[in-house]
């Protein structure tokens, strides 16, 4: 019973419970935390576009990316720009997934 408590009070702090080996969907988080801006299949709407939010399926760039530096964007955010932290939404494990996930986005054969 106290971990149901614990469980709801983590559920309405906003805070991610921590998630377990392989229960993590990279592509349903993608979708809800992401494609808001970034769209779907990582192409942003024009309007976000011209706000200056990344195309994440842009093969070119992503070659010039790190999976660091992906990492690190997700994790901190980039200041003066709309891109949030997700740090306190994500764990470094899932962040990682969100990584790889990205990286299926751009054409396999640009």
């Amino acid at each position: 019973m106290r971990a149901l408590a614990v469980l709801a009070v983590i559920g309405l702090s906003g805070v991610a419970a921590p998630s377990r080996a392989g229960d993590f969907d990279a592509k349903q988080a993608f979708a809800t935390k992401c494609a808001m801006c970034h769209g779907k299949t990582g192409a942003p709407a024009a309007i976000y576009a011209q706000k200056g939010v990344r195309a994440l399926n842009d093969a070119e760039w992503q070659k010039s990316r790190t999976d660091a530096e992906l990492h690190k964007t997700i994790a901190e955010g980039k200041k003066g720009t709309l891109m949030a932290s997700f740090k306190q939404a994500f764990s470094d494990e899932e962040i990682d997934a969100l990584v790889k996930y990205i990286r299926s986005l751009a054409p396999a054969n640009p």
